[in-house]
């Protein structure tokens, strides 16, 4: 291939390293490989380094590698109007409801809460970092919550 744009995510987790050094090595000279999980460690054996906005490319086996994080910041005001375009809404439920009754009223605000109470409430991240894990939505529904 020309152009591989690697952008795997796991929630909570490092990308997996889908794209040997092998792989890259078998690619034509001058091809580029875009490395947007690079922020989860990246998908692609061979991005050894996170690269910036200044200096955003280097090669390896003569294969050009992008690998800059935080690649919304390239463009900070559209990617702040997306971003406020779409937290918005959710900042307008918990003002209305309170956090504990937005929260289990949505889906994907009850998925956003990643400690509360004390617990770590992602379950991939407390295994990774070898802490107790409890479920957000047992922690609002039972009486102890504090609000």
């Amino acid at each position: 291939s020309d152009l591989v744009i690697g952008a795997v995510l796991i929630p909570g987790a490092k990308a997996p390293k889908l794209v040997t050094e092998e792989m890259i090595q078998s690619m034509e000279p001058g091809s580029v490989v875009v490395d947007i999980a690079i922020d989860q460690g990246g998908i692609f054996e061979t991005t050894d380094r996170i690269t910036t906005h200044d200096n955003p490319t280097y090669e390896k086996h003569g294969v050009v590698h992008y690998a800059v994080a935080n690649m919304p910041g390239a463009v900070p005001r559209t990617s702040t109007l997306a971003l406020t375009n779409v937290t918005v809404p959710y900042a307008v439920q918990i003002a209305n409801k309170g956090y504990k009754a937005a929260c289990l009223g949505n889906t994907a605000l009850l998925k956003g809460i990643n400690t509360l109470e004390g617990y770590v409430t992602f379950e991939a991240v407390a295994e990774a970092h070898g802490v107790e894990y409890k479920g957000a939505k047992e922690l609002l529904e039972a009486e102890t919550v504090s609000c």
